[in-house]
């Protein structure tokens, strides 16, 4: 595989008692593929996640997503 990806799950929004939201992120999950298109394929369409990489030139890429079905 060519890159590994810190993959963490992001729960659904929650407003506290003043009326601010926020979302809890869970634990960093190492996953591999040889793209973030193929890696959006594995993750699960109903959630949504934080990912954590450095792409070919060497940059720090972070993003939310969710996964992608297959059509």
């Amino acid at each position: 595989m060519r890159y590994t990806y810190k993959v963490r799950e992001l729960s659904p929004e929650i407003k506290d008692k003043n009326g601010e939201s926020f979302v809890e992120v869970g634990e960093p999950k190492e996953l591999k593929a040889m793209s973030f298109k193929k890696l959006r394929l594995k993750l699960d369409p109903n959630k949504k996640y934080h990912v954590e990489y450095r792409n070919k030139k060497e940059n720090f890429v972070s993003a939310t997503t969710s996964g992608v079905t297959k059509d």
